[in-house]
């Protein structure tokens, strides 16, 4: 039987806009995925359209940027066995907590563990400083015993402790949020952080309970995740995997480290910006400023440019310039200049390794955007096109999917005058 997003869904009757297939704001619409999601990320109707006509038990999908597991879990509930490889730890643990198979019991032995720690974790100075904006005394109390107990507990269970915490501490926190960064500044309704692990225990126990988790979730074949960077796919034997369906990093100074800030300071992961950076940035594609420690040599630079595509070098070329020029007059002095040419090399490394785990006849979905960086037009979606041919994909098509960007026009931020847009790149390996 082959498994509709409705079946999926929450809500059967629910009127799906294919207009917003392309973006994460439908999650909370599935069960499972409504367990943890950043704004980044594209939904669980999109990666069944990929999917479509494909045969489940001919194809292993993979995901080198897996996130929190989006295209697993779609892939998962039509009968397909995956491959995710995710670095950030944060993502790479929420992901496994939705593809975990769990029950009800498991649940309820995560929630009494949480909620009755006695032994509060000693957060840094500058994570308490940083949690501090975010909340109340009474509840910052109770989350410092409770990610005592999500630490102390058994691997196999980790991932869902941790996801019901931040779940809890998500719904606790009194700083607004946009979807992506916490704004320390403004507040939101919150509240107390036990009423807040009670309500996301009865999110997880009305999925974990559900008919089609226990009749068909929990038969699936489980998919293998691994916690490192996608420039390797060593695990993965040439020609295995029938399609890949992802979106890496955008080249937009977006964070995701900064993003999984507060996250990595609640559960003791991270002690201080510095150590973000050291632990976590550095194993990410360097696709934001705060990436650039140690990576702004001639040497470093020379190097990531000589490894691309003589033609993507002499489109790089003038693109780097002028953000050269364009920083010395900006009062931020961002050094733009310095990531285009490390991120193309990161995402042609992996790439590359996509094309050789591809089998014969296999597809490759690859969801970017372009970039404006001090108002200069970055056209990621063609720079792509242009690496993956390079290495041997052919029939390589670039399918314009929204309008984005123009939300964040702002006097210190610039767009561009053809506007910025979200891409569909198709590719094959004949």
């Amino acid at each position: 039987m082959k498994l509709t997003t409705e079946n999926l869904s929450l809500f059967s009757d629910s009127n799906l806009d294919p207009e917003k297939w392309p973006t994460n704001i439908l999650s909370h619409n599935h069960r499972i995925q409504r367990w943890a999601n950043f704004i980044a990320g594209y939904s669980i109707e999109f990666v069944e359209t990929c999917l479509a006509n494909r045969q489940a038990n001919e194809e292993v999908i993979l995901d080198p940027f897996l996130g929190c597991g989006t295209t697993l879990v779609a892939a998962r509930n039509l009968g397909f066995n995956g491959v995710g490889f995710e670095a950030h730890p944060i993502f790479y643990t929420l992901a496994k907590a939705k593809l975990t198979n769990y029950t009800i019991n498991e649940v309820n032995e995560m929630a009494q563990k949480i909620l009755t720690e006695n032994v509060p974790i000693q957060w840094a100075k500058d994570a308490q400083k940083f949690i501090a904006k975010m909340y109340c005394e009474s509840n910052m109390e109770k989350i410092s015993r409770a990610a005592t107990a999500v630490n102390s507990t058994p691997t196999d269970l980790k991932p869902l402790a941790v996801a019901l915490f931040l779940k809890a501490c998500e719904a606790a926190c009194e700083a607004q949020t946009d979807g992506i960064y916490k704004a320390p500044d403004s507040k939101k309704k919150s509240i107390p952080f036990q009423s807040a692990v009670e309500l996301a225990v009865t999110i997880f126990k009305e999925d974990i309970d559900s008919h089609w988790y226990q009749t068909h979730w929990v038969n699936q074949q489980t998919p293998r995740c691994y916690l490192k960077s996608s420039e390797s796919l060593s695990e993965l034997e040439n020609n295995s995997i029938g399609m890949c369906i992802t979106s890496p990093p955008y080249l937009n100074n977006f964070d995701f480290a900064e993003m999984t800030r507060l996250h990595l300071y609640l559960l003791g992961w991270a002690d201080s910006w510095k150590q973000i950076t050291q632990s976590i940035r550095q194993d990410l594609i360097i696709n934001t400023t705060t990436a650039l420690q140690n990576r702004k040599s001639h040497e470093f630079q020379n190097q990531k440019r000589d490894s691309l595509p003589l033609a993507l070098q002499e489109a790089l070329i003038p693109i780097i310039d002028d953000l050269s020029i364009q920083k010395k007059s900006r009062a931020g002095k961002k050094d733009y200049n310095f990531i285009v040419y490390p991120y193309y090399s990161q995402i042609q490394s992996v790439l590359k390794e996509v094309f050789r785990v591809l089998k014969q006849n296999g597809l490759l979905h690859w969801v970017v955007a372009d970039a404006a960086l001090y108002g200069v037009h970055i056209k990621t979606h063609q720079h792509t096109k242009t690496i993956m041919e390079s290495l041997g994909f052919s029939n390589v098509t670039i399918n314009f999917i929204r309008k984005r960007g123009h939300r964040w026009v702002l006097s210190k931020r610039e767009g561009t005058k053809e506007g910025l847009g979200e891409y569909h790149i198709i590719a094959h390996k004949h």
